[in-house]
């Protein structure tokens, strides 16, 4: 019990110093220009005599200032006059959308990827290769080509908005090839180790069908692949970003990129601390099931 209170207790420490981190980041974001959001927003689109009303503040006031207004957070408006939360809620429903519909479309490219290079050797080699080239081939890349061949070659997909579940298709499918590639060097390398195994040679000496030596293999890359995807969690949001942008979806990663450009102090404090938890919270997760995978070994 005491170290389960331990472990909670630097877990929440932690999250707090992830917190602070993002809240001197928004903070020196705001000092990088002058004036408050307000006043350089006003200031960039309005007379050179609104330009001369633009004050100098200190990095310490500007922490004062964000520091007093954090108990307000849930009031919070943006420069526009809307709500933060809302906006923050929306898009994460939408990142979360994104997200889960390319974890689905990259187990199942990775596994397919995975089925013919077992059953099919030949194509091992070349499949590998395959996967090694698009592993190092920028997302956004890969976004462009697929709209490019799916919505204007093809015509199959929208190339970009967030309309509804059709939408979130193409870009799913942009983030997937790139992670089911991943996925795919990830288990094959671990499944060719598992091959010397003892458990493996001996269903092999018993004759075990090549089809149950496989399932046999794959049921044992479980763990390995929940720790790969918990790790990879970061990237994950990292290429949302950019299909995101590139695909017009209204998501986290859109949002940040609007709220820098329009230098919405609020809205970015707001979102960089959903992105920060969810991928703390994840990291977290990941160490705990390492923590309890070394404990069984």
């Amino acid at each position: 019990m005491k170290g389960l209170v331990l472990r909670a207790g630097r877990a929440i420490a932690g999250w707090l110093t992830v917190l602070c981190l993002i809240f001197l980041l928004a903070v020196f974001l705001q000092h990088l220009r002058k004036g408050s959001a307000e006043e350089v927003l006003m200031g960039q689109r309005g007379t050179k005599e609104s330009l001369t009303t633009l004050k100098d503040q200190s990095f310490t006031s500007r922490l004062a200032e964000l520091a007093a207004a954090l108990p307000d957070i849930l009031s919070w408006k943006t420069l526009r006059g809307t709500l933060v939360l809302p906006q923050i809620g929306h898009a994460l429903a939408s990142t979360a959308i994104l997200s889960g519909l390319s974890l689905l479309f990259s187990i199942l490219l990775g596994l397919a990827m995975l089925l013919a290079a077992e059953f099919l050797p030949r194509s091992a080699g070349p499949l590998a290769s395959a996967a090694t080239a698009i592993n190092t081939t920028p997302i956004f890349l890969i976004g462009i080509f697929f709209i490019w061949f799916f919505a204007f070659a093809l015509r199959l997909l929208p190339s970009g908005g967030d309309g509804g579940l059709r939408f979130f298709i193409l870009p799913a499918l942009a983030i997937a090839v790139k992670f089911g590639a991943r996925l795919f060097l990830l288990l094959r390398n671990y499944m060719d180790e598992l091959e010397g195994k003892v458990f493996i040679l001996r269903a092999r000496a018993f004759g075990l069908t090549n089809r149950r030596v496989f399932l046999h293999k794959l049921a044992n890359c479980a763990m390995p692949f929940v720790i790969f995807w918990l790790i990879e969690t970061a990237s994950l949001f990292s290429g949302a970003v950019i299909i995101e942008s590139l695909f017009s979806i209204h998501g986290l990663g859109q949002l940040l990129l609007f709220a820098i450009l329009q230098y919405d102090i609020r809205l970015i404090f707001a979102n960089l601390v959903v992105i920060a938890t969810i991928v703390y919270l994840t990291s977290l997760l990941q160490k705990i099931i390492a923590a309890s995978q070394k404990r069984d070994a």
